[in-house]
């Protein structure tokens, strides 16, 4: 096994995967490509996941586990360990991960409660191993080119930034009003599950301490309230707005007509040329349509949007202050014209940087005398517009004498979970909330 240090040896890095669903797959297939890692364990609650991922990954019948609990009851079987279980789950695994030796690749959000961050942190720091956690969003080549050129000067001194998400609407409704995301009793509220790594982006930009935060923003559209006429408890019951509903979930898992955009990448493949395919991975059935309609008369996918008991909010606004008077922006909705995007503006003193992730491309313009620059950035067909590889690769070169602490340590994460958690506390309360 690795030793807490550094290391030199180009020997692979063998890995265990807890959670075997969308991210621990996009991983697992991002280090099986590369030379320094070898996935030679993993841990899937699902029969159907555990068996293709083990299948895939070629995995010794040993070292295939049903339960997370179950392979970390065992002295490791493994270097590296990813978590990439339920957002409840990740504070057990990862603390109990470190303490048994193992290095820990972390999926975002690190846990679901300040004191649980807290706890991972500390463990990290107490048994000196490498723990990164997947702020994808950093290792983005958009972002890393911004990066560069703020710390350049580019710009001047930062004195604003702009940043948006904005969701396709059937995606949220998908993930955050009929899934697993939807209640923050049974998940975490959606800043944190969403949007934690757009707080981190934000701060890393910045470059400075977050001071004071607040929020707003609501459940105000996937509520009773809102529900057409004929409305009924789930889909398949005869909604007389079924036909014309763009949330149908017959439409979604039938037909793969509810997406506004097919080419959007959905949360259960890298591959989404089949909308309905994709979203039907989530239903927990086989591929039939008598067992989909099942799955949707009986499951949480077939309840109608404005009838769920989901409580994530469907718009939000973050309003933030650092120090030397940086201020800036974050707004997050759930109702884009098409595809899942992402823009940002950060104006400076002496100049604009405007960007889109989607088109990977950066406008700088300076003035008083107002050049133009665009900068054009390649594409690269992987997940989150190629960061999943780039994390990957430096996670590989944090083990590297060489390497240095990881650009999104425990530590620094941990800083930016607080300012995600100060701003749903402002939400809730309606106050500006300081940060120590």
């Amino acid at each position: 096994m690795l030793e807490a240090s550094f290391i030199s040896s180009k020997a692979p890095i063998s890995v265990a995967v807890l959670g075997a669903g969308h991210r621990g797959r996009a991983y697992a297939e991002q280090m099986a490509a590369s030379a320094r890692f070898q996935v030679t364990a993993v841990a899937e609650s699902d029969p159907e996941r555990r068996s293709a991922f083990a299948e895939q990954h070629q995995i010794d019948r040993a070292r295939v586990f049903e339960s997370a609990e179950e392979l970390l009851a065992l002295p490791p079987v493994a270097d590296l360990i990813v978590v990439a279980l339920m957002d409840q789950l990740h504070v057990g695994a990862a603390v109990s991960a470190l303490r048994s030796g193992y290095h820990v690749l972390l999926e975002k959000p690190m846990a679901t409660t300040l004191e649980d961050c807290e706890l991972i942190e500390r463990t990290q720091r107490e048994t000196g191993r490498t723990l990164m956690v997947c702020h994808v969003l950093r290792y983005h080549l958009v972002n890393q080119k911004v990066k560069e050129l703020l710390d350049e000067g580019a710009i001047g001194q930062i004195v604003t930034i702009d940043h948006v998400e904005a969701l396709d609407p059937v995606f949220f409704a998908s993930m955050f009003v009929r899934g697993q995301w939807n209640n923050e009793q049974t998940s975490t509220f959606f800043l944190m599950a969403k949007c934690c790594h757009d707080i981190d982006l934000i701060s890393w930009f910045a470059g400075e301490k977050c001071r004071r935060v607040s929020s707003f923003g609501s459940l105000s559209y996937f509520t009773r309230e809102c529900e057409p006429p004929g409305a009924t408890d789930r889909c398949t019951q005869g909604c007389l707005a079924e036909p014309s509903c763009p949330y149908s979930a017959l439409k979604i898992h039938l037909s793969g007509a509810g997406s506004h955009n097919p080419s959007i990448q959905y949360p259960d493949s890298a591959s989404d040329v089949d909308a309905h395919r994709v979203y039907n991975s989530s239903l927990g059935c086989g591929n039939s349509r008598k067992e989909i309609l099942h799955a949707l008369e009986t499951g949480p996918y077939g309840r109608c949007v404005y009838r769920s008991d989901n409580d994530a909010v469907d718009r939000q606004v973050v309003s933030l202050e650092y120090d030397h008077g940086i201020v800036a922006t974050f707004t997050v909705t759930a109702f884009n014209a098409s595809i899942n995007q992402r823009f940002t503006r950060i104006h400076g003193t002496g100049g604009v940087i405007t960007c889109d992730y989607k088109g990977n491309w950066i406008e700088v313009r300076k003035f008083p005398k107002n050049t133009f620059e665009r900068i054009e950035l390649p594409a690269i067909q992987a997940g989150h517009g190629g960061a999943d590889q780039l994390i990957i690769k430096a996670l590989a070169g944090s083990f590297d004498p060489e390497g240095g602490d990881p650009l999104t340590s425990a530590a620094r994460s941990l800083e930016t979970h607080r300012i995600v958690f100060a701003a749903e506390e402002a939400r809730k309360s309606g106050r500006v909330v300081a940060l120590n």
